[in-house]
């Protein structure tokens, strides 16, 4: 069988993670990630989880790639994808449920670590087994206990040989040459009837087949009470309802699996503690001396339903040192799963030296920044600012950074320059179809993204749909809609909101856009910003300059400032949408039929220079501009001292608008 092994664009550098791939892995796993030569184990006593948290696109599984490239056919290894098909492994089918009785998402996954982990590696020595987990996932898999399910259609034989064992595990004095006579015949029956046996737990024919004979090895010619078995019988005390020896017991641990409640729950806490008991047990005391690398389990996509289960099950068995001061060898565990994070330590906090604490081990993805996507251009002829504006449409992931990268140098070669209109026409739909996978969702937050408010989205849907007539399913469709974007964690995402504004942009005939625009501003009363917003992306930008200065007049600086900087975030129409107030000044309500006054003339160069200033696509603001910016502040303040907010805003935005801010993230001064 063959597993998933690697991912795209591996080649790429990963930014930001260079201290845990080449530092810190090697060290829990006590193996360089490119040299035959060991390195000190960070964590003599063993390791904790690592589990490494990012958004879709953030390089989690580039990274998994990478640390998987390095220590294939080096240590024992094993990769599993908790949200691909048969967890990313060629020829395994998903259990389509977890209602089976002899099978659950976790036995799937069991299977198919305790095989990948027990390849042989060359210069490892002998093979890692699984005797332990063999047994447990044997029974859990073949045996039926008595009363189990009606209308039993297994072979003749196999149900015979089935009734036979049972009357012998069942026999308190029952003679263990006997027992084995029988055990031998029920697994000959199971072999012959496989396909059978595994009807219900597809795509590990294969597998299971080498879990038999490790099982068939120990309960043939093990002694009740010694090696696996014995583990078993400690495991399974009398004191939780467990009767008889090893092998009785073990065999009575498969109704509680079959108990589709927290009783199973606790079986797979016997089989996962099994792995790692054998894990323990594959590491004597001479490969303790030798310092023998570890094995190493890469976890793609553990936010999934298994994943939480399988990181819920290692925690509770993370248990300290035992009473005579033996920890267990531990396979180190690199996890990676879907989410914010933003509270969490970046990965590249862990250093040559880091040893943390905390078990388990939570770090996140760092963003992709400007200077990282300077470093992806390389060498080309590049404008100076075309780094920010990438990393203003990435949202710090680094796989659509790289998309941005790619049809940047794409047009430097097709045309020698970059014009970043045409640079979003070529990504957008790429860098959406990846962050957006469903079409449908994907239409539906492109048409909800100009509304800001519940209210307004309800009227978005029914101005494009005017077919759906019922409050509720409108609320449903939007709110499948808004329950997609958050499952993928790009609720609030700012360069998310930019994509999906250009999109609308892009495939929104202008009168379309005035229709929008329009039924969502008829929603706000004038005086709120809202309004304005939209007045704005409708390029009305004089009645936005008359309504600001009416503010101007009686509202504090901060609050004003604040506003000016929300509103002038407001998306521009569609490229070569000739504004309805070209040409023509707006009667404005503080300026009378005496025409704009000084005041008016700085709210509208400020007004104008911030939204253009503010368009993502902008690639520099020029001195001018800034300059202009600056005066129209000064002017604003006007030597009163209840205004010095202005001020401090002249002296301040110039120079974040220099290095790339825009509005509405332009500070606000305080304390004025």
């Amino acid at each position: 069988m063959s597993g998933s092994g690697g991912g795209r664009g591996r080649q790429h550098t990963l930014y930001g993670q260079r201290a845990l791939q080449e530092d810190f892995v090697p060290r829990l796993v006590g193996l360089h990630c490119d040299g035959r030569y060991r390195v000190p184990f960070a964590y003599p006593g063993g390791a904790p989880l690592v589990h490494v948290v990012g958004g879709r696109g953030s390089g989690k599984t580039a990274l998994l790639d990478r640390v998987y490239d390095a220590y294939n056919g080096r240590v024992p290894l094993a990769r599993a994808d908790l949200a691909a098909p048969g967890f990313g492994e060629a020829g395994v089918v998903d259990l389509l449920d977890d209602d089976s009785p002899n099978a659950s998402h976790i036995t799937h996954l069991l299977y198919l670590l305790a095989y990948r982990l027990g390849l042989d590696v060359r210069r490892f020595g002998r093979p890692l087994a699984f005797p332990r987990l063999s047994l447990g996932l044997l029974v859990v898999t073949a045996w039926r206990p008595l009363g189990g399910d009606d209308g039993d259609v297994r072979p003749a034989d196999l149900r015979r040989a089935e009734a036979d064992l049972r009357k012998f595990i069942t026999d308190e004095d029952s003679n263990v040459r006997h027992r084995r006579e029988s055990l031998g015949r029920w697994f000959d029956a199971v072999s012959a009837n496989l396909p059978q046996v595994l009807a219900s737990v597809p795509g590990l024919d294969a597998i299971a087949g080498i879990v038999l004979d490790t099982a068939r090895h120990q309960l043939l010619k093990g002694e009740p009470d010694r090696g696996a078995l014995a583990w078993w019988g400690d495991r399974l005390p009398p004191a939780q309802g467990y009767q008889g020896d090893s092998l009785q017991r073990l065999f009575q641990f498969v109704r509680g699996f079959r108990r589709l409640d927290g009783r199973r729950r606790t079986a797979e806490e016997h089989l996962v503690a099994a792995l790692l008991a054998d894990i323990d047990a594959g590491y004597g005391r001479l490969r303790r001396l030798n310092r023998t690398p570890r094995p190493l389990i890469l976890l793609d996509n553990v936010h999934t339903d298994v994943g939480r289960t399988v990181l819920g099950l290692l925690g509770v068995l993370d248990s300290p040192p035992a009473a005579n001061g033996h920890r267990p060898t531990r396979p180190v565990v690199l996890a990676a799963s879907l989410g914010r994070g933003a509270h969490l330590p970046p990965l590249d906090d862990i250093g040559a030296t880091a040893v943390p604490a905390a078990r388990p081990l939570l770090l996140r993805i760092p963003a992709v920044d400007h200077t990282h996507i300077g470093e992806m251009l390389g060498a080309v002829d590049y404008p100076e600012h075309l780094p920010r504006l990438l990393a203003r449409y990435s949202g710090g992931r680094a796989a659509s950074a790289r998309t941005l990268v790619d049809a940047a140098l794409r047009l430097l070669q097709d045309t020698g320059v970059i014009r970043p209109r045409d640079l979003l026409d070529a990504a957008v739909p790429d860098l959406l179809a990846k962050l957006l996978p469903d079409e449908v969702m994907r239409d539906r937050l492109t048409l909800l993204s100009p509304a800001r408010r519940p209210a307004a989205r309800r009227a978005l849907w029914t101005f494009a749909y005017p077919e759906d007539h019922t409050e509720e399913l409108i609320a449903a469709r939007i709110a499948e809609a808004e329950g997609y974007r958050s499952a993928s964690c790009l609720d609030g995402d700012r360069a998310l909101d930019l994509l999906l504004t250009h999109r609308l942009a892009a495939k929104t005939a202008p009168e379309r856009w005035r229709g929008i625009h329009l039924r969502l501003r008829s929603l706000c009363h004038p005086q709120e910003d809202d309004y304005l917003w939209h007045t704005l992306a409708l390029g009305r930008v004089g009645e936005v300059v008359c309504a600001l200065h009416h503010r101007f007049t009686g509202a504090a600086p901060e609050s004003w400032l604040t506003s000016l900087n929300g509103i002038c975030a407001a998306p521009h129409p569609p490229e070569g949408e000739q504004p309805p107030d070209a040409g023509v000044t707006p009667l404005c309500t503080v300026c009378g039929s005496a025409g704009p006054d000084r005041v008016h003339e700085a709210i509208g160069t400020l007004t104008r220079l911030l939204w253009q200033l503010s368009d993502p696509l902008t690639l520099a603001p020029r001195e001018d501009d800034l300059n202009s910016v600056r005066i129209a502040l000064e002017s604003l303040y006007g030597n009163g001292a209840d205004r010095a907010a202005y001020r401090a805003a002249s002296a301040d935005w110039p120079a974040r608008l220099r290095a790339g801010a825009q509005a509405p993230d332009l500070p606000i001064p305080e304390g004025y």
